[in-house]
């Protein structure tokens, strides 16, 4: 079963996220913050992330090139309710596998990861 790191310091968001994931098959770990993403993904294997952008602690670009520097194949989908070109641009080139904005639609986010699976990914 591939594992998910979520993280999101939104707790509704992160439980449907969650939710959604589980009901597909996935295990799930949430962390609401960059930092206790990261401490985490350290300390355990992700087959995939799924993160926020805008988060206490260390945002979501930032935890995104930390654990691009530790594993660069993990693919990881970027979430956020402040969408705009110049973050899904800055986020692909740190190396996000795709870019979702909020509210994003439950069958976009299910097939974004399966389609990160199929492409190459770890899991």
């Amino acid at each position: 079963m591939a594992k998910i790191l979520i993280a999101d310091d939104d707790r509704n968001v992160s439980l449907l996220v969650k939710h959604l994931l589980n009901e597909n098959g996935y295990e799930t770990s949430e962390a609401s913050n960059g930092l206790a993403a990261l401490e985490l993904f350290e300390r355990q294997f992700f087959d995939l992330i799924v993160t926020d952008l805008r988060m206490p602690a260390m945002d979501g670009m930032s935890f995104l090139s930390e654990v691009k520097k530790l594993d660069p194949s993990v693919p990881v989908i970027v979430l956020t309710a402040y969408a705009s070109a110049e973050t899904a641009i800055e986020s692909m080139k740190n190396g996000a596998f795709h870019f979702l904005a909020k509210p994003f639609k439950v069958d976009e986010l299910i097939n974004t990861v399966k389609c990160a699976f199929r492409t190459g990914s770890k899991a």
